[in-house]
């Protein structure tokens, strides 16, 4: 089935054969399947017909002309009737008059049979024009007179289209001389908003106000992009191959691909040395010391220490390591499937007794940087969820407001003049269908109006501040990780944004010289279910073990759903010099061994879902990034104007 009729049938439409052929050679090219179901409910039908697909196709700027009025205007004559001509300004439904002309061939042919005499008496006129409410012959005759003194032509009509039928209804209008002419067809006017995409709120730089970031040249690289990112998926082996044997070889080469690129962190330091590989433990020297490095498949706590199963490419291995062993503490950081060494003796029992634990870490020196020739800065923020009825609209209004000038004190001036970046760490508007019960809790309960109306306000960021905006779990795009892109058929406002870069989840963006770590967070969740101590209200102690595990979401299965692409690429593999996340709405910041790592909070109010779960947000507070050190320069806090 094709494609465009399998999509439109999942979501209850119909299509009729030459709709489907008028529409194909257009689909994916020129329109998208959510715009085409989109004009459908606003026209209020499920059945797509020839003349939906046409007038679809003329509102895209597809054909210019729409076909079905050449044919009601030229088709072949079916039938003639006789009927009286209609009094001025009086409509007949087709079930009443049929057809006035059935189908001329030719607009002359319409005016000969117009202008033939009718066989209708007076009298017939005067007793029909009685039933319909409509004036007599005599009152119709002394207007056509009026008419033709003040220079009008006779404008008279019917419907052609029943609304009985579900089609919406056309009229052929009646100009001077009786000669027919089609009118243009009144569309469906869609049902008023009762809510605000925000195609009102402009804001201009302030009069006066110099931004010294205008006269600093741009100068950012996207490092690392999802998309940029060319995967090979593995190719059945035979046609009787089954689905199923494809995704476990692809989640294979996933692990195996994770697996390569952590034995290579951790041999960088120095260390770990030694290494061996598991399947060749059993020919080394029972006496001497070795080193490990395995995927971590499970672990569980004994009376005496801890037991792991690790297993490397060449076999699985169990690995004890008691608790009177120096590194014992750092087996609570371990989460499943995430890589790490242990370096110990071998037993001929077939278990590893380890001595010491290497997460892969980072390092704990780093090589310092140039400075900059001019001082610039960049603001982090994540979780806008526009669209949420918590969405602190008034305070991030506030914020535009601030970004173009409207400035409080000579602190603030300083700052906002040489802002050149702002970064959107996902999540951001609040989606639809992402939690049960959440429609009740929409202020904007169309996802396209969500993205308009994020446009429409981000619109107002003065030109000179590049944008990159990346998606998160509550935003039109996968919803596995790592997440590519938004789906432009949804988020299409943010691409034709002027000064916005789309972003993958993760990414990583170079800032003139200086790397930033951009993701939306979910990995959290898994660090706070399977580390003890670990909780959403300091979002940035989780943050740091992901960067002890040098790793953005290391365990399968759990919270976070991980992608079956055959390449890992949550991978941290180059240290960054800044680490910004989301997703769990707490401004919260740290420096770990040189990296700082901060939590860019929200711009939604406490929901409730976070009620019962016991999360307290600090929205509309915006960190301040000073771009040459990757280090916070201050907080602007807006959240007096937060009053949802």
């Amino acid at each position: 089935m094709d494609e465009l009729v399998r999509g439109l049938i999942s979501n209850n439409y119909l299509i009729t054969p030459p709709a489907y052929f008028l529409l194909s050679e257009h689909y994916t090219r020129d329109f998208t399947l959510p715009e085409l179901i989109k004009f459908a409910k606003a026209k209020g039908t499920f059945i797509i017909d020839e003349i939906v697909a046409e007038e679809f196709l003329e509102s895209k700027g597809i054909i210019t002309k729409l076909k079905h009025l050449e044919k009601f205007m030229t088709g072949k004559k079916t039938e003639e009737k006789s009927i009286e001509e209609p009094a001025e300004g009086q409509t007949l439904e087709i079930s009443e008059a049929k057809e006035v002309v059935e189908s001329p061939t030719s607009v002359s042919e319409a005016i000969e049979e117009l202008e033939e005499p009718q066989k209708s008496s007076e009298t017939q006129k005067v007793v029909m024009a009685e039933i319909s409410g409509e004036p007599s012959v005599e009152e119709i005759e002394e207007s056509e007179e009026e008419a033709e003194e003040e220079g009008e032509g006779l404008e008279e009509s019917f419907e052609v289209n029943g609304e009985e039928n579900g089609e919406v209804k056309r009229k052929v209008i009646f100009e001077e001389y009786g000669v027919p002419i089609v009118g243009e067809e009144e569309l469906p006017e869609e049902k008023k908003k009762t809510y605000s995409v925000y195609a009102d709120f402009k804001v201009s730089p302030k009069e006066g106000f110099e931004f010294i970031a205008k006269k600093i040249e741009p100068d950012f690289k996207v490092k690392f992009d999802v998309r940029n990112v060319k995967l090979k998926p593995p190719k059945a082996k035979n046609g009787t191959t089954k689905e199923g044997e494809i995704v476990v070889k692809v989640y294979e080469n996933y692990f195996k691909s994770r697996l390569k690129k952590m034995r290579r962190i951790l041999r960088e330091n120095p260390e770990v040395s030694g290494v061996i590989d598991i399947g060749k433990l059993s020919y080394v020297n029972p006496e001497g010391d070795v080193t490990i490095i395995g995927l971590v498949n499970s672990k569980r706590e004994t009376r005496n220490g801890y037991m792991f199963e690790v297993e490397d490419l060449t076999g699985i291995i169990k690995v004890f390591i008691g608790r009177n062993k120096e590194d014992y503490k750092k087996a609570f950081e371990i989460m499943p499937d995430s890589v790490v060494a242990f370096k110990g003796r071998y037993s001929k029992r077939g278990i590893f007794f380890a001595e010491n634990i290497y997460l892969p870490d980072v390092p704990l020196y780093k090589r310092e940087k140039p400075p900059l020739e001019e001082k610039v800065y960049a603001v982090l923020i994540s979780d806008i969820h526009v669209g949420s009825n918590k969405f602190c609209e008034k305070a991030f209004m506030k914020f535009l407001e601030w970004l173009n000038g409207n400035v409080n004190t000579k602190a603030e001036e300083e700052i906002v003049s040489r802002i050149k970046y702002l970064i959107i760490a996902g999540d951001v508007v609040d989606g639809i269908g992402i939690y049960p019960g959440q429609y009740n809790e929409l202020s904007i309960p169309d996802i396209f109006d969500q993205y308009e109306a994020l446009a429409n306000l981000l619109s107002n960021v003065p030109e000179h501040i590049t944008m990159f905006i990346g998606p998160g779990n509550h935003d039109a795009a996968r919803t596995a990780l790592p997440q590519p892109e938004f789906y432009r058929e949804y988020a299409k406002p943010l691409y034709e944004l002027k000064n916005a870069v789309i972003i993958s989840n993760p990414a990583v963006i170079d800032l003139h010289g200086r790397e930033f770590l951009i993701v939306h967070g979910r990995g959290i969740e898994d660090v706070v279910s399977y580390v003890p101590n670990m909780s959403h209200h300091q979002p940035v102690k989780p943050m740091v073990q992901l960067l002890k595990l040098r790793h953005l979401a290391p365990t399968f299965g759990g919270k976070v759903p991980i992608a079956p692409d055959p390449e890992d690429l949550l991978v941290i593999e180059s240290v960054p010099d800044l680490v910004q996340m989301g997703h769990v709405h707490v401004l919260d910041y740290q420096i770990y061994r040189g990296v700082f790592l901060i939590n860019s909070a929200t711009w939604q109010a406490q929901t409730e879902f976070q009620k019962m779960v016991n999360i307290v947000p600090t929205p509309a507070r915006v960190p301040i990034i000073d771009v040459e050190t990757a280090r916070l320069r201050m907080i602007v806090d807006f959240s007096k104007w937060c009053d949802v």
